[in-house]
């Protein structure tokens, strides 16, 4: 979709919606960019969760949008009151809310003149944006500056999404995963260790138990590929070592 010759390389997300905050939702679409964004090569380094507020919605998207490179948006581009994201993304760039012209065409096509005003309201796009049209929803999202607002349905969310992935990125990070047999508590200093001795790697202890005994996982994600390995090696000789050890 978009022209800019540079692809975003850190971004945002901030979901919208009371109904995510009271617990009547299960968030879905955040877990979802994410990761889409982790295979495509972009860092999402944030997720931000409002209410159906207008003044928090503004001051959160501004803040956002001046620290990332970019920030999707989830939720609050229906027909009803609740519905006020559009709204509120016009008052972030001080533009006004318009009718989109080829939305409003293909409404009169499928509908006639029964256009109601809730269909009116979806069709608003703030001045100067562009729409996010993709395969879900007759309603688009919206493309302004570095912010790009998506339905909140996760159906039409993914849909939206797909369609400007390629605005997003550049050399995809890869993950391995260790399985583990033991306490966090006896390897957390020696993991400490190797995470210090290869910073451009993500590394990660998840515990659980397996029945009566701890186990879990540690995951270990880099752009890098070879300091990816070298990670890897590492923390495996590590746990072999604590083994070994333990079995003595």
């Amino acid at each position: 979709m978009s022209n800019s010759p540079t692809l975003h390389q850190n971004v945002a997300i901030l979901v919208i919606g009371n109904e995510v905050l009271s617990g009547r939702t299960r968030e879905a679409n955040a877990y979802l960019a994410a990761q889409k964004m982790f295979e495509c090569g972009c860092k999402l380094s944030e997720i931000a969760i409002v209410p159906d507020i207008q003044s928090d919605i503004v001051h959160t998207l501004n803040r956002l949008r001046q620290r990332y490179d970019a920030v999707i948006t989830s939720g609050g581009i229906g027909p009803t009151h609740d519905d006020i994201t559009m709204d509120a993304v016009a008052t972030c760039f001080d533009v006004p809310l318009l009718e989109h012209q080829a939305t409003m065409d293909k409404l009169r096509e499928r509908y006639g003149d029964d256009i109601n005003s809730g269909r009116r309201r979806m069709a608003r796009l703030p001045e100067t944006a562009e729409p996010i049209i993709c395969e879900k929803s007759l309603m688009p999202g919206a493309h302004i500056g570095n912010v790009y607002v998506l339905a909140g349905v996760p159906s039409i969310f993914e849909s939206q999404l797909e369609s400007f992935l390629d605005d997003f990125g550049g050399k995809p990070y890869i993950r391995h995963e260790i399985d583990v047999a033991m306490a966090e508590s006896v390897f957390a200093r020696a993991l400490s260790d190797i995470q210090q001795q290869f910073p451009d790697v993500e590394i990660g202890s998840y515990p659980r138990m397996c029945g009566a005994k701890p186990c879990g996982k540690i995951c270990l994600s880099a752009q890098n590929k070879e300091q990816l390995q070298q990670a890897k090696a590492s923390v495996q000789a590590m746990l072999k070592g604590i083994q070994a050890n333990q079995s003595t």
